[in-house]
């Protein structure tokens, strides 16, 4: 069986690599460089970027550990050298890894014409296939009133083109981006300021968790205004002026709009696949779309917008389009955030619990009341875990402090596994651990936290 794969960003790439490994002649169309948006643009960037930044932010926050300590700036060109360096190598890895595999990678821009047509729009070539899995993503989404020109007005792609390092930094949307890339430049030493229309920070996620990142924004001097809307904006010759609707103004040498994303369907439009609302292309719980033999996966169907929740869509697809028949899941995707605290959440968030009618019963443990946090240094934040007072199983958990997108995938296998706060309460965790949290946050679930202080 012939496929092709349009799009190797996560989902893309592993979609072939499944294909081929059960079987199929794959082929695999990118227009840019392998990886997507994760890789080149997103996840793998902005992490370099924030470890190194954090390992700068350590040592400067343990002065007085060093004898003769001086002050010192960040060399911008360096970061950003590192940076590329780590996506070059991953890069070439993903590369090597579609060679072995077997898989034809072309460069070029695939427009489908039917489905079982694509017209390759650089090279003028016409290729047929038997099956086809869409992986083009998605981009940042634009603002009539503020367009992206690249200089002052700009997406999180545009971000990376950055010489220098800019003063101020205005970010419109509090959203997991937002948050990131204001905890990025505040570290790079710009004044940053953040607006969003919602009435707090990170406004999907479970609200203690927005409220605890907004206390600590304003510890680091991170501001932010909330429930708020652009009413106007002035170009000065190095400012920008912005109005609110509440009427504060605000001055930014540049604006980043991180409103969402726009889905990349522009070379589909011709092959009759059915679209939603937002434009994302509609899939079955198999991830095939309306036509038959042509899937969708990653960002392009609108589920989930992250690049491990591709991957896993990928998989499916992959072994989908062989004839298998697999659902995708969404019940068990963990959401993780690197900004100030690490965020993570699994399952149900309180407030839906409540809204689906669900007796719960919660705890709640601070990472300050755990030794390692203190050991570390790093003791903000809490792990919250949820459960079904009748059943007794976890239905929920959300966590912001020190380490939390390696700590909540203990609590996603509980979930998944149905697993009961009896059970997981007979895990003996090792001390001294971060992981420690959890487990006095399960046993909070029964007022018998051990370490728990009341207020």
């Amino acid at each position: 069986m012939k496929i092709v794969v349009l799009g190797g960003g996560p989902g893309g790439y592993v979609a072939a690599i499944t294909a081929k490994r059960a079987g199929a002649d794959v082929i695999l169309i990118e227009r840019d460089e392998l990886g997507g948006t994760c890789l080149n643009r997103g996840c793998i960037p902005t992490k370099t970027l924030i470890s190194s930044l954090e390992l700068i932010d350590k040592i400067k926050k343990s002065k007085e550990l060093i004898n003769n300590s001086t002050d010192f700036t960040i060399n911008f060109s360096s970061l950003i050298k590192r940076k590329d360096s780590v996506v070059e190598t991953q890069r070439k890895g993903l590369s090597m890894l579609l060679k072995q595999s077997g898989i034809q990678v072309i460069k070029d821009n695939g427009e489908l014409i039917s489905p079982k047509t694509l017209f390759l729009k650089n090279s003028s070539q016409k290729i047929t296939f038997d099956k086809i899995i869409i992986a083009t993503g998605s981009r940042p989404a634009n603002l009539p009133f503020l367009e992206f020109d690249g200089n002052k007005i700009l997406s999180s792609d545009d971000l990376w083109n950055l010489k220098d390092i800019p003063k101020s930094l205005l970010i419109i949307g509090a959203g997991a981006i937002g948050c990131e890339f204001a905890w990025i430049f505040h570290l790079l030493g710009s004044k940053v300021s953040i607006t969003e229309v919602m009435p707090r920070l990170l406004p999907m996620a479970d609200e203690d968790i927005s409220h605890t990142l907004e206390r600590l924004f304003k510890k680091r001097k991170i501001d932010f205004h909330t429930g708020v809307m652009i009413d106007n904006l002035k170009k000065n010759n190095e400012e920008l002026e912005i109005t609110l609707s509440s009427g504060k103004k605000i001055y930014a040498e540049k604006i980043l709009v991180s409103v969402g994303r726009s889905y990349n369907t522009e070379s589909l439009k011709n092959a009759e696949i059915k679209f939603g609302k937002k434009g994302e292309i509609i899939v079955d719980e198999y991830l095939e779309t309306n036509l038959d033999g042509v899937f969708a996966v990653g960002d392009v169907n609108g589920k989930w917008l992250l690049a491990h929740v591709a991957y896993k869509e990928g998989e499916i697809a992959g072994k989908n389009i062989m004839e298998k028949k697999e659902k995708m899941v969404y019940s068990l995707v963990p959401s993780t955030i690197f900004t100030i605290s690490e965020v993570a959440s699994v399952g149900l968030k309180e407030k839906e619990a409540i809204e689906m009618g669900i007796d719960i019963k919660k705890g709640l443990f601070p990472f300050r009341a755990i030794s390692k946090a203190h050991a570390i240094g790093e003791i903000d934040g809490f792990v919250k875990v949820l459960a079904d007072r009748e059943s007794d199983t976890v239905i929920g958990a959300h966590i912001i402090g020190p380490k939390a997108s390696e700590l909540i995938h203990e609590l996603a296998l509980a979930i998944g596994l149905k697993a009961k706060v009896k059970q997981l309460r007979e895990v003996i965790h090792s001390h001294p651990t971060l992981s420690e949290c959890i487990a006095e946050a399960l046993a909070d679930i029964e007022k018998e936290a051990i370490h728990k202080i009341d207020n």
